[in-house]
């Protein structure tokens, strides 16, 4: 059975789908108002496996830019990843990958991230945990927040008013953290009109301070419960809140608070890091569920290392092994006084052995040097070289991402 690997044309692209849906459980006539818009992919950002001619395994990658440590660098948004189970275990999908990762390479994109279905399979292509995300189901009778009350006013505001706000305070939010990804024209579509329909029982709310400045926005939509209970009988799902100081924050979460016929709050995907459990009175009350969200993969180790900026001057030679991207595994004298970096290739004796999975975890702060030492997964030649990687690799916020695709 002769095998190709090459992108898919665009005759192709019906076939691309039909193992894309396969793989997820879509329905196979489900037509494109049911598709996940983030299957649109042109040609060239896909990958594939041909057995005698046939599409068996699929791949697509998203040209994005994100923020890491502050700095937007250029990543590559990898999903539609799977295989027909007829041709499993035969290394299709190592192969897709192994192809993707040099095209993101080729393409000036330093990594790789993903929401992975199962994470098992990624780790053996050396992808490393990168973020996570945290939901919060909480009741609005025990929500009340510590300290002042907020300055300005929460306001609901149609989805045409409030966009243009949301763009830009969303991009003001974006610009200092870490993951985030900045998004565009389509990105932005993809939020506010992937299904008409299910627009149409959500609210927009913009928090402006008592200067009357646009400072933080939330979307969310409520439903009523199915059962009928004396009370509270509604539900309330918040898929987006976005705060740029203190002050924004209590008052897009007293408005939540003080929906009295909500019998439950779900807040989706709120960052590690947020305040709510510095803030509340009663923490618990959040019922915090939390899993693993982004993986990343570095694609050019010397591109990437020199992208992202520091948070500590210093310097460290770091060896790195790499299974999968051979052009990876070498020395590298990392040097930088926190917003600058030069990284060379090195034949100096390493104070750090890395894996290229943990390097993803260090350059992302999901994971110190410290920590990756203790579960034994780095090597450590010079001791002191872990304080050093320790404040050089630490971030200002947590790995966060809120986007899906």
């Amino acid at each position: 059975m002769p095998v190709e690997f090459r992108p898919a044309r665009e005759d192709e692209l019906a076939d691309y789908l039909r193992v894309v849906k396969y793989v997820f459980a879509v329905p196979p006539d489900a037509g494109v108002e049911a598709e996940s818009p983030t299957w649109r992919l042109e040609p060239e950002h896909t990958m594939c496996a041909f057995v005698d001619g046939q599409l068996v395994s699929a791949y697509g990658a998203h040209d994005f830019t994100v923020r890491l440590n502050g700095a937007p660098v250029p990543m590559a948004g990898v999903t539609n990843v799977g295989t027909l189970p007829g041709y499993r275990r035969r290394g299709f999908i190592r192969e897709v990958v192994t192809r993707g990762l040099s095209d993101a390479r080729d393409r000036g994109q330093s990594a790789a991230i993903l929401w992975a279905s199962y994470a098992a399979i990624y780790q053996r292509f050396g992808y490393g945990l990168a973020s996570m995300w945290i939901d919060y189901h909480w009741d609005p009778r025990y929500g009340t927040l510590l300290g002042p009350n907020a300055t300005g006013q929460a306001d609901v505001v149609s989805f045409e008013e409030g966009r243009p706000l949301a763009e830009q305070l969303l991009a003001d939010y974006v610009a200092p953290r870490n993951l985030m990804i900045e998004r565009g024209e389509e990105q932005w579509n993809r939020v506010f009109e992937p299904d008409v329909a299910s627009w149409k029982a959500h609210q927009m709310v913009v928090y402006r301070n008592a200067s009357g400045d646009p400072r933080g926005y939330l979307s969310f939509r409520n439903r009523e419960a199915e059962d009928f209970n004396p009370g509270p009988n509604q539900y309330m799902t918040v898929n987006a809140f976005f705060a740029l100081d203190v002050d924004a924050y209590r008052g897009l979460w007293n408005f939540l608070a003080a929906h009295d016929l909500v019998r439950e709050i779900e807040m989706e995907r709120v960052p590690e890091d947020d305040l709510a459990l510095l803030l509340l009175e009663e923490p618990r009350a959040l019922r915090r569920r939390t899993g693993d969200a982004l993986w990343m993969r570095i694609a050019d180790v010397e591109l990437a290392l020199s992208q992202r900026p520091y948070n500590a001057p210093g310097a460290l030679t770091i060896a790195v092994s790499d299974e999968l991207c051979d052009w990876n595994a070498a020395t590298y004298r990392l040097e930088s006084d926190g917003a600058e970096s030069s990284v060379t290739r090195s034949s100096e004796a390493a104070d750090l052995t890395v894996p290229v999975a943990r390097l993803s975890q260090l350059l992302s702060g999901f994971a110190s040097a410290s920590q990756l030492a203790r579960a034994g997964l780095i090597e450590v030649d010079d001791p002191s070289a872990l304080d050093t990687a320790d404040r050089m690799f630490g971030t200002t916020y947590r790995p966060y991402c809120q986007d899906g695709f």
